[in-house]
């Protein structure tokens, strides 16, 4: 399996983090998630404290920071845009750094340059979003000389203190519900969270409504992501060596490169869940009908403590949104 995909993996390890129920684990999930967006987007205190949470079971759970880290890869670009577009669009507050920007024809060859040699050489760089953050801001250095050209523009770029605020507080939100939601699957079984889901969603059964049909699906979703992925990566290394480049060519050739990839995927998936669906049936897997579990879940004590200092914290946060209490 590839270790670079982390959503949908399961480490074991002997921690006390992997003992906890799973239903405990998802409710304080959804808590978190919930309190982090209850929170005020100037209230740093709280938020430190809701990722203090996550933080202490990343410790406890014995695993690798850098797997929790590597979550975080797919969604990179898009938390960047969204700190940028906080910093440059938002007008509220004092101004704390104003840049004057010199656009010049040598300044703007100069920046082209740059990132030409970033996507060239991209495949060998490791931290690839943070070098590329570190090149727009060395481009944007380089705009404020005009001596490097006769600036036939001139702009003003202005970074208000509200707009760093905001930025930094939507990065650190989206941080922590990433890292809570890795921490659940990281150290849960697929099997274990489906049947904490089926657990929860029990009560619609009394309205003839087949929860277990529901949560099978999700645990086959969850169970078979990783494994597509690195099917996929075997397609992509497979077409890469019979001269297939993704990356070049005109749009409609890589459309039809892209074809090459999907078509034997559909494939792959179509044999996997037939032999998927002829395993499940040759077990005795009948859809709808009720199951025997070999592992009863069952809450012990300090899931009952987990619970209570969840809920605890979580009440004090909607009081203190509601303006109950000052922090």
């Amino acid at each position: 399996m590839n270790d670079n995909i982390v959503f949908g993996q399961y480490i074991y390890k002997n921690s006390i983090i992997h003992k906890i129920d799973p239903r405990t684990k998802l409710i304080m999930l959804l808590l978190i998630m919930i309190g982090t967006f209850l929170i005020p987007s100037d209230n740093f205190i709280l938020l430190l404290i809701a990722l203090l949470i996550p933080l202490i079971a990343v410790v406890f759970s014995k695993i690798s920071i850098f797997k929790y880290l590597k979550s975080l890869k797919q969604i990179a670009f898009v938390m960047l845009f969204s700190f940028a577009f906080q910093l440059f669009a938002n007008h509220q507050g004092k101004i704390l750094i104003s840049l004057a920007i010199n656009f010049s024809v040598t300044n703007i060859i100069v920046a082209i340059l740059i990132l030409v040699l970033f996507f060239l050489i991209r495949k060998y760089l490791p931290f690839k979003m943070l070098i590329f953050l570190g090149l727009v801001i060395l481009i944007l250095y380089l705009f404020r000389f005009p001596m490097l050209g006769n600036a036939f523009k001139m702009t003003q770029i202005n970074i208000y203190e509200k707009g760093l605020i905001h930025g930094s507080f939507l990065i650190l939100r989206v941080f922590t519900i990433i890292l809570a939601s890795t921490t659940l699957t990281l150290t849960t079984k697929p099997t274990d969270l489906t049947n904490a889901i089926d657990w929860f969603l029990m009560p619609l059964e009394k309205i003839k409504i087949k929860t277990s049909i529901f949560t099978m699906m999700i645990s086959i979703a969850l169970r078979f992501i990783p494994t597509l992925f690195n099917e996929t990566n075997k397609i992509l290394k497979a077409q890469a060596s019979r001269g297939v480049d993704f990356n070049e060519g005109k749009f409609i050739e890589q459309i039809k490169q892209i074809v090459s990839l999907l078509v034997p995927m559909f494939v792959i998936s179509i044999k996997r869940a037939e032999d998927l669906a002829d395993a499940m049936e040759a077990r005795g897997y009948i859809p709808g009908n009720k199951r025997t579990k070999l592992v009863k879940m069952k809450l012990k004590a300090l899931d009952y403590i987990l619970l209570l200092a969840t809920f605890t914290l979580f009440i004090l946060l909607i009081l203190l949104r509601c303006g109950v209490y000052a922090l």
